[in-house]
């Protein structure tokens, strides 16, 4: 422990920069408490000298972690990230950017091109999906507005299927994407916020969380800002697929706890574990951040389907566009079949922290925002646990403001589970929770600083050890695990699973296991900031990190005011492409 504390403290370093500037960021030490917390230094600077528009007082990061490249892309206002490998040899980044998606070749991470740009001028893009059928390539991204008069740009209105739609795209001809075909949920007026693509028996499916409903009654099984399910469908209309709703996800009203109900975003995951005695085994699962609902687990395994069930498929199918995706028609619903509510209890009441118990501090321990569960399963016998593979989903929260902390993330062991009836039921537990090292010493102000530094979207990854050329960075098993998240003005942070894991067991000081489970971070710096032109969103920092997501060695970090950076983990390096080939 104390060893990684050193690590980091000697390889914390700022880019080339004024002395005397760098010296004045980097004189603050934090003390939370947690001995030894003042051997890494804090990045987040939080004073009345400090201007959050200006990336030159924003040049910290480990030295692990260096930037490789920043492209100020088409325009200010970007959100969701995807990197993908495409037919054609390349590999894209595909980027959500409020009026316009952009497609990037970062084939060269060090030396980056916007190829082309799909315009959305009715409202808010903020999330980008990517898959590929047949040799052609698609982009879903959706279309929200926020608050009816005050969208970015401030057009649109509610209820208007051309500015609140779930838009697919062809992207194949990275110069020119072009429009396929949309798909407008009638009783969300607001549109879509975010949504995830998902294979399911050869067949591309596509899942909506719709937060917000113009009218509904839970008690006629209304989903009430619920999931969205919908199917790809190819096969039915030739070379032009079509968005075909067949259904919905919803949560279990009964058993929350009374707080912020919002279904925000979600991964989709068939199950990874090759025991084929698991109930679990070969089926698919929604992992749904419902805000102070949690986590919360669907089951989609027997979502219609054209090539199980003809009739049904085509029955559900055409009632949800007949009834333009309302209850009145649209009545197929996934099954809920996990939860998890656990949040962090800071004060020591014996009570957890939230909405619920009036103890909320803008969603420190309980806005869960974020959802992903590992792709991996691992063994963690050689930590302590128990052998046999390990099921692992990361939470984390977005949080507005607060008089003391950033903001939690969290490491569920969601192996657990039990059969009632014949019936699979997850039975989630916290492995450990994360939060950076300094949360003590911040806050988050509100207002024009809302958000401030808050976690927000992230990505994790497991590398296998043990093999020739690559390192092994294991606490002594056969892999080793990272977790990245964006954090908004906090910039990227990077966690060591196995360290959560251990930490998990052992008990103690949790500041001391925030330092020991941190890899490093890094603030990006690519390009002075100005303030996002924008009527609702006041996100003016840099920078301000939407997401982070990994891919073949890089980490890719969406920035909502300047612009697209990527930067490398040194321990990352060998899994991805030399810079100079």
């Amino acid at each position: 422990m104390d060893s990684q504390r050193t690590i980091l403290a000697i390889g914390l370093a700022v880019c080339i920069v004024a002395a005397a500037t760098a010296a004045m960021m980097m004189s603050d030490v934090a003390d939370d408490g947690g001995a030894g917390s003042g051997m890494m230094l804090d990045p987040l600077m939080q004073d009345e000298g400090h201007d959050h528009r200006n990336a030159s007082q924003h040049m910290m990061y480990t030295d692990n972690i260096q930037p490789v490249s920043f492209n100020e892309l088409t325009a200010p206002g970007n959100a969701e990230i995807q990197v993908a490998d495409s037919p054609d040899g390349k590999t894209y980044a595909y980027i959500a950017g409020w009026t316009e998606m952009h497609i990037v070749d970062v084939t060269d991470p060090s030396n980056t091109t916007v190829t082309g740009v799909y315009y959305d001028p009715n409202t808010q893009v903020l999330d980008v999906k990517y898959l590929e059928y047949n040799g052609r390539e698609y982009v879903i991204v959706q279309n929200q507005i926020v608050d009816p008069g005050a969208a970015d740009p401030n057009v649109g209105n509610w209820e208007d299927p051309a500015q609140v739609t779930v838009t697919l795209v062809d992207v194949t001809d990275k110069t020119d994407p072009s429009f396929v075909d949309a798909w407008y949920d009638v009783d969300h007026p607001s549109g879509p916020h975010n949504l995830y693509t998902h294979m399911i028996d050869n067949e591309w499916y596509i899942f909506v969380a719709n937060p917000d409903y113009e009218s509904c009654d839970v008690g006629q099984g209304d989903a009430c800002g619920g999931i969205t399910v919908a199917h790809l469908n190819f096969a039915g209309y030739g070379d032009l697929p079509r968005i075909v709703k067949v259904g919905e996800a919803e949560v279990s009203w009964e058993s929350t706890l009374g707080g912020w109900i919002y279904i925000h975003d979600m991964t989709v995951q068939t199950w990874p574990g090759e025991d084929s005695n698991d109930p679990r085994f070969g089926r698919t699962y929604i992992y749904g951040a419902y805000w102070e609902a949690g986590l919360r687990i669907f089951d989609v395994s027997d979502v219609p389907h054209p090539n199980k069930d003809l009739v049904e498929y085509m029955w559900h199918g055409s009632l949800c566009r007949l009834s333009g995706g309302t209850q009145a028609g649209c009545t197929w619903r996934a099954p809920e079949v996990g939860q998890w509510m656990e949040f962090e209890d800071f004060d020591g009441d014996g009570e957890i922290d939230c909405g619920c118990t009036s103890n909320e501090n803008g969603g420190r321990a309980s806005y869960i925002h974020y959802a992903e569960p590992v792709d991996d399963m691992v063994d963690a016998s050689h930590l302590g646990y128990s052998p046999g593979k390990m099921h692992l989903t990361i939470l984390a929260t977005e949080v507005l403001e607060t008089t003391v902390g950033t903001g939690m993330a969290y490491l569920l062991d969601t192996t657990p589970y039990e059969e009632v009836n014949g019936n699979v039921r997850f039975m989630p537990r916290l492995i450990h929770g994360w939060e950076s090292p300094f949360a003590l010493d911040h806050h988050i102000p509100g207002g024009e600083e809302w958000l401030l530094f808050s976690p927000h979207n992230a990505d994790t990854q497991i590398f296998q050890t043990g093999l020739p050329g690559l390192p092994d960075n294991s606490h002594g098993g056969a892999w080793d695990g990272r977790i990245y998240l964006g954090s908004y003005h906090a910039g990227l942070w990077v966690m060591d699973i196995e360290a959560l894991m251990a930490a998990g067991l052992e008990g103690g000081n949790k500041s001391d296991a925030h330092m020991a489970a941190t890899v490093g971070y890094h603030l990006s710096h690519g390009a002075d900031g100005e303030p996002l032109d924008s009527a609702y969103y006041d996100f003016g920092w840099t920078p301000f990190i939407w997401a982070a997501e990994y891919h073949k060695g890089y980490t890719y970090l969406s920035c909502i005011t300047t612009g697209l950076y990527i930067v490398q983990l040194d321990i990352d390096q060998p899994y991805g492409i030399p810079l100079d080939q």
